[in-house]
């Protein structure tokens, strides 16, 4: 059989699927110096095709010699070298295509998944983008702009992109999760929930659809529902982080507590998950004697969580233990005054260290929100003093002097947290919104966050009754001095609502309607803090109506301490 022979009939048998049959004819022929470029073609392809792939590189690269800047060699050698793990020179390749102005779909499109991959999203996007004014109608296309656009926030764009991808292949379960996910990042649950009840019925057996489901459920405030699709999440993929930390927010919302602790462990896993820190020493079970023992209780997550789950030091040292509570720099003064409220401790049962100090020697360790489940806590058990923190009196003085001392109420408002947080959008709202109670309380109001949006900085121009003392606040033992000298604290889900219950002030707390599960649920007041007062939206979104709340409550003789 001459070489042309040979050539056909290795094709025929590549066409039908006999790679090992073309092999064997295209191997000795692709080894000759003289094997022109369609033979190393042919025989790269094969190669690839058996898994071959040094064999596959190596006449790839041959052919590419012999006819320099050739789209479909280059296409198929990048794609290869990225089967083999080196993606970088495969994006060196679509890249250098690009440049030399290829407009060719498949290339932007190979190009835009590496560059995604090396995280360089916004040059990704531009690449898909490219690719799409090349090839309009290929879903895939449309579906990773939408997965591009996601990670960069743009979560409208995403879910125009993911529609687009839908229509060209509605058979696609991934598309409609994505698009549900897309939807609730936008708190459109509704619609969002439509959406995961097509990925479903397209789908039911992927896991992350049902706890998908069980997250759009949560936030309409359906847990019972939700409940069951986390544990049907659960059964499709054992053990998952992100279901198991799902479901144990929704039994903890409904109080059910003895089952959503050891969930809860699993916050440490997945991709998402914050770093464990302190491995290397042994982890405080519980089961272990702590008297004359030195433990690490160490802060995760917010600063909220920080001021909430601290009181469990307190547990901790009247066991005899000697407590090193390592937390964020902002909390060390005012932590220090946790032994304060206790008369049976001595003083220095507790030490506080900032985080990154060097540590003295440890026995054990734990993060706070773990004390919960060491302790089995359960709604009845939740250890509430009235007040296990206090401010510095020398800084208390001096607010006193800048409240003054007059007959009406002084009141500390929180209109907004943190607008990273992401579930800002639930929690925050305008300062504007408070104006009945400005307009219609005999009080001073005095803001205590350090930083305002700028509508609200607009409306407190002409808001007389609102002051603004929390721009001068440096740290937290600041902002808990000004709270000693109000009457009440009225703030939505924020650290400084933590801060106001941990100090006893009476706080009233503005819930949006799907609150976070440490309010539990249709209750007034809170077991976590005596001093609490809890207002929630009767729908999602409606801050008004609870503002006019707030007003009739305190028009209608309801003075601040009787919220405890």
């Amino acid at each position: 059989m001459n070489q042309n022979d040979a050539l056909a009939q290795a094709y025929l048998f590549f066409q039908h699927g006999k790679f090992d049959a073309a092999h064997a004819l295209l191997q000795p022929l692709a080894q000759a110096r003289n094997a022109d470029v369609p033979l190393l073609q042919l025989a790269a392809a094969t190669a690839a095709a058996l898994g071959s792939h040094g064999d596959a590189i190596n006449w790839f690269r041959r052919a590419l010699a012999a006819a320099p800047g050739d789209v479909a060699i280059s296409y198929k050698l990048a794609r290869v070298l990225v089967d083999v793990g080196q993606p970088q020179e495969a994006l060196g390749i679509y890249l250098e295509l690009m440049v030399a102005g290829v407009e060719h779909a498949d290339v932007y499109r190979a190009a835009a998944m590496l560059l995604q991959q090396f995280q360089r999203d916004p040059e990704a996007l531009q690449t898909i983008q490219k690719a799409l004014q090349l090839a309009p109608q290929a879903a895939d296309s449309w579906y990773l702009q939408a997965v591009l656009q996601a990670r960069l926030q743009q979560l409208p764009q995403a879910v125009h992109s993911l529609q687009q991808a839908i229509q060209l292949s509605p058979g696609q379960a991934q598309y409609h999760l994505d698009l549900a996910l897309a939807l609730h990042g936008m708190h459109h649950d509704t619609q969002a929930l439509s959406a995961i009840d097509q990925a479903l019925a397209l789908d039911a057996r992927q896991s992350a659809s049902w706890n998908a489901r069980a997250a759009i459920l949560s936030r309409l405030s359906r847990y019972d529902e939700a409940i069951a699709c986390g544990k049907r999440a659960l059964l499709l993929k054992p053990a998952d982080p992100e279901s198991s930390v799902n479901l144990a927010f929704n039994l903890l919302t409904l109080g059910q507590m003895e089952p959503a602790w050891p969930l809860y462990e699993s916050r440490w896993q997945g991709a998402l998950a914050d770093p464990l820190r302190h491995q290397q020493l042994p982890r405080w079970s519980g089961a272990q004697a702590l008297a004359g023992k030195t433990i690490l209780l160490w802060s995760e997550q917010g600063l909220g969580d920080t001021v909430q789950f601290c009181r469990y030091a307190l547990e901790v040292a009247a066991s005899g233990a000697q407590v090193v509570l390592e937390v964020p720099l902002s909390l060390c003064s005012l932590l220090r005054t946790l032994v304060m409220h206790d008369a049976s401790l001595a003083r220095d049962a507790i030490s506080v260290i900032a985080l990154g100090e060097a540590l003295p020697p440890i026995d054990y360790q734990l993060p706070l929100l773990s004390l919960p489940l060491v302790y089995r806590t359960e709604l009845h058990s939740i250890p509430a003093p009235h007040a296990y923190l206090c401010s510095d009196p020398q800084k208390q003085a001096h607010w006193a002097e800048v409240v003054g001392s007059g007959a009406g109420l002084r009141i500390g408002v929180v209109c907004s947290g943190n607008a990273g947080n992401r579930k800002d959008g639930l929690r925050s709202l305008p300062l504007a919104t408070l104006a009945p109670l400005f307009e219609s309380i005999d009080a001073d109001f005095y803001l205590l966050q350090p930083e305002l949006r700028e509508d609200d900085h607009a409306y407190l121009q002409n808001a007389p009754a609102v002051h603004w003392p929390g721009r001068h606040l440096q740290a937290f033992d600041d902002t808990a001095a000004l709270i000693a000298n109000l009457d009440l604290v009225i703030s939505v889900d924020t650290a400084v609502a933590h801060l106001a219950g941990a100090m006893g002030v009476p706080i009233w707390i503005m819930l949006s309607e799907a609150a976070d599960w440490r309010w539990f649920r249709d209750r007034s007041d809170s077991p976590w803090y005596r001093s609490a007062r809890l207002f929630r939206q009767a729908q999602a979104g409606a801050w008004a109506p609870l503002a006019e709340q707030l007003k009739l409550a305190l028009l209608g003789g309801l003075r601040p301490e009787s919220a405890s």
